[in-house]
């Protein structure tokens, strides 16, 4: 069994919206307490460091004057200036021959080896958070020594450590708060699109008379009352539906009922006829006249041509009506034997391409139109050596069947009159016909989607082209 991996698509849209809104806001958290702390431990440093550029810069200005004037009470005044800031835990004054002028050390701190080869001016720090600089005792441009001091930061790394604490927990009610609104307002948004989603799936589900219940008037409560008016149309629509329905149902009936009168009670009619006008010839036997005897000939023709035409009109009502079910064709067994079944003179060959398909189709219509296409090709040839060519191309959609002949030929200006119904070329008297053939192929093949178009010149054959599909689409008949 296949795993369906999480695809966000699948999710709801309210889901996606507080998802949307939370991540956001989980951004925004990690990057305050990630940024703020930092950014002000960075200044804090920074103002720490301008203090002992300060403090250096002061002390050294008061303890250049003591060693320059020889007054050590403003070395002690500086050094008592000095130690009144907390943080400086470490002062040394250092002669240019190494004497101690002054020191401050309360805590007996050693100071780091790595400070005689730190550059003048450039605090170094260490893991305790100590921050030690020297710098030059001047006095009127003269060099009079060296002075370090040791500042501590542990102050300053304590407000910072308080204050991510206090950070941290300002992005957790920060976030909680994002994720309770976020659901608020994801619930606010989709409210109206959970409306209109129960009222689809209502629909769907054949429920009648459902409606959107939106009241806002924003986008969604646009299409709520889009929607309404739809269902509305649609109810409407389906109510002339139900009535046009009906009445179509109705009128088949009819419609089956007169097949039913035209098979049988008009038939019945023609066939006394038929062999009343044989009943005449076999009473008057020898005696005939020849007149009487071409008339009846010729009654009996009429009665033939009736029974055709309303045998043709039966086929032509049923195309379209009728539900035809698909079967497996052999189409070139299928034109075989219509050929054998029109008997065709012996002056007409007929060819047939060997490799016509073998697909599921409806049969019958198909074989409606080989019949007609093909009793015409024979009947309207009039060369004393005739020739049907049958053969197919298509693409992947269709297939391309195509029906040529030698024959008399149609025409160009009757190429879509003789698609008509009763419409025939030459006099009935002349050819037989019905003039519904060529109005049953058409009808047909436009049933199951084709299309059927002739190529003709008087006295020079006809080439008739018709397209079938290979699959026939659901809901054709």
């Amino acid at each position: 069994m296949a795993t369906r991996f999480f695809k966000l698509n699948d999710l709801p849209i309210r889901v996606k919206i507080v998802l949307g809104q939370v991540l956001l806001i989980a951004i925004v958290s990690i990057f305050i307490y990630s940024y703020y702390p930092a950014q002000q431990k960075k200044i804090a440093v920074k103002a720490a460091h301008s203090k002992i550029e300060s403090i250096s810069n002061l002390f050294s200005i008061g303890v250049g004057i003591g060693m320059g004037e020889m007054d050590l009470v403003a070395v002690s005044e500086a050094m008592e200036w000095t130690k009144h800031d907390s943080s400086v835990f470490y002062i040394s004054a250092i002669d240019t021959e190494g004497l101690e002028i002054t020191s401050y050390n309360p805590d007996q701190r050693t100071l780091p080896e790595d400070l005689a080869q730190a550059p003048y001016n450039m605090p170094i720090e260490n893991e305790e958070h100590l921050l030690y600089q020297k710098s030059h005792i001047t006095y009127l441009g003269h060099n009079l020594g060296t002075l370090i001091i040791g500042y501590s930061l542990q102050g300053v790394y304590a407000n910072i450590n308080k204050l991510r604490v206090t950070t941290l927990y300002f992005c957790i009610a920060l976030f909680t708060a994002g994720v309770i609104l976020a659901i608020i307002i994801g619930s606010i948004i989709t409210g109206n699109i959970r409306k209109l989603d129960y009222a689809i799936d209502s629909i769907s589900s054949g429920m009648k008379n459902t409606r959107v219940h939106v009241k806002s008037n924003d986008e969604i409560g646009k299409v709520g009352e889009a929607f309404n008016q739809m269902l509305d149309i649609l109810e409407e629509s389906q109510s002339e539906l139900v009535a046009h329905s009906e009445l179509l149902k109705k009128q088949n009936r009819e419609l089956n009922q007169f097949s039913y009168v035209v098979s049988h009670d008009l038939k019945a009619p023609l066939r006394a006829i038929f062999k009343l006008s044989e009943w005449i010839e076999e009473d008057l036997g020898h005696d005939i006249p020849e007149d009487v005897k071409a008339n009846l000939h010729t009654l009996r023709g009429r009665v033939f041509r009736l029974e055709a035409l309303i045998n043709g009109l039966l086929e032509y009502s049923k195309i379209g009506r009728k539900d035809v079910s698909l079967e497996n064709v052999d189409t070139c067994k299928l034109v075989n034997d219509i050929v054998d079944l029109h008997q065709p003179p012996s002056r007409i060959k007929i060819n047939i391409q060997p490799d016509l398909p073998v697909f599921q189709t409806k049969k019958i219509l198909l074989q409606q139109v080989f019949s007609n296409l093909i009793g015409n090709a024979i009947k309207y040839n009039n060369k004393p050596e005739g020739v049907i060519n049958i053969s197919v191309n298509g693409n992947n959609d269709y297939y391309r069947f195509i029906i040529e002949d030698n024959g008399m030929g149609i025409s160009p200006a009757y190429h879509e009159k003789i698609f008509t119904i009763f419409q025939t070329l030459e006099a009935r008297d002349q050819v037989e016909g019905t003039g519904i053939g060529l109005s049953i192929v058409k009808k047909s093949v436009e049933e199951v989607g084709g299309l059927v178009t002739v190529e003709s010149e008087e006295e020079k054959g006809s080439k008739f082209i018709f397209t079938w599909p290979k699959v026939i689409k659901t809901g054709l008949n």
